[in-house]
C-alpha cells in the first residue's frame, strides 16, 4: 500500500484491528455499537421509525429489543473489516459456509449465462464478494470514498478477492453488460435510494420505496440469471444464504419487476431482522405530494 494510505488514522486502525483475534473484535465490536450508538440520536431515530413502519406487529419492547441487536452489529460488523480487509482469502472463506441456496448460487456462478449477485445490507456484505469472487471473479459498481486514502485501502482490499471494481457511470454499466454477456458474474447493492431517474416506486415492507431499476434492466438484456445473497453473521462466522429473486423480477413493467426484486429483499431480511441496516433512510425519497416519513414523526 502507499505511503499516503500507511499514515491514514482510519487505516491504521482497521489494520491493527485484523491483526486481533476474530471472536475479541467482533464481541468489541457488539459491546462498542450497543454503547456508544444508543446514544447517536440521529441513528436510533431512524432505526425506530423503520421498525414501526416495516414490523408494525411487533410491540414497543420487541422493537427496542431488535433496535439494540441492530447496534450490536453494526459495531460488529466495523470490527470486521479489519480481518475482512486485511486478512488473505483463504482466512475469509473459512470464516463462510454454505447455508441455504449457496449451493444453487454456486452452481449458477460456475455453469453457462451470466448471473447478477444482488448483496442488501445484511449482515456483512464485503464477505459476498469474497465468497463469489473465489469461484467467478465478480464485476462491482464503485464509488469512491471521500477519504482518499481510504479509498485506496479499500480498493486494494477488495481487488485482493479477484473481482473487478468500475466506476458508477455509463463507462462502469457497459462493463457490467459485457461481463454478463461474456457468462460473467455482477454484484449489486439493491437496497440504497438511486439517483434521481433511475428508479421507479415499488413497495418495501409495504411502503413505498424509490428502487433502482438498473439490476432488472440488466437482466432482461442479456439475460442474466439473479440471486438475493447475504453473508449472515453467525458464531461459526458468515452463513451463505442465497435464493434466486422472486419471478416477478424479469417481468418488463417496471413496478412488478420491483415489486418482485422488493419482496426478495425482505424474504432476506426475515431471515436475520437483527442484521438489516434499519439505520438507513430507506423512504427518505417519496412519490410527488407524499410526506417524508422521517420527517412527519419527531421520535426521541
Amino acid at each position: 500500500m502507499s505511503d499516503q494510505v500507511s499514515t491514514s488514522p482510519m487505516t491504521k486502525f482497521i489494520k491493527t484491528m485484523g491483526k486481533l483475534p476474530f471472536p475479541f473484535v467482533r464481541s468489541m465490536g457488539r459491546f462498542a455499537g450497543l454503547l456508544g450508538l444508543r446514544f447517536d440520536r440521529r441513528t436510533r431515530r431512524a432505526i425506530d421509525r423503520n421498525l414501526e413502519l416495516c414490523l408494525p406487529h411487533l410491540d414497543k419492547e420487541q422493537r427496542v429489543r431488535l433496535r439494540n441487536s441492530r447496534l450490536q452489529h453494526m459495531g460488529q460488523t466495523f470490527a470486521e473489516m479489519g480481518h475482512l480487509w486485511t486478512r488473505d482469502v483463504k482466512f475469509i472463506l473459512d470464516l463462510c459456509y454454505e447455508g441455504e441456496g449457496a449451493q444453487a448460487l454456486r452452481e449458477a456462478v460456475q455453469g453457462k449465462g451470466g448471473v447478477i449477485v444482488l448483496a442488501p445490507h445484511i449482515g456483512n456484505w464485503e464477505a459476498v464478494n469474497v465468497f463469489v469472487s473465489s469461484i467467478r471473479p465478480m464485476t462491482a459498481m464503485y464509488r469512491p470514498n471521500k477519504d482518499e486514502s481510504l479509498d485506496a485501502f479499500i480498493l486494494e482490499a477488495r481487488n485482493r478477492a479477484g473481482g473487478e471494481l468500475v466506476p458508477t457511470n455509463r463507462r462502469g454499466v457497459m462493463q457490467i453488460v459485457k461481463a454478463l454477456n461474456a457468462d460473467g458474474v455482477v454484484g449489486m447493492l439493491p437496497d440504497q435510494v438511486p439517483q434521481q431517474g433511475s428508479g421507479e416506486f415499488a413497495p418495501f415492507f409495504g411502503h413505498q420505496a424509490y428502487t433502482m431499476t438498473l439490476a432488472s434492466q440488466l437482466a432482461l438484456k442479456t439475460g442474466a440469471k439473479a440471486f438475493v445473497v447475504g453473508c449472515i453473521q453467525t458464531k461459526k462466522g458468515f452463513e451463505v444464504t442465497a435464493f434466486e429473486v422472486d419471478q416477478r423480477f424479469y417481468e418488463e413493467d417496471p413496478e412488478t419487476s420491483l415489486t418482485g426484486l422488493n419482496a426478495s429483499i425482505e424474504q432476506l431480511v426475515q431471515r436475520a431482522p437483527g442484521q438489516y441496516q434499519w439505520e438507513y433512510k430507506r423512504f427518505k425519497v417519496q412519490p410527488h405530494g407524499a410526506l417524508n416519513p422521517y420527517k412527519e414523526h419527531d421520535h426521541i
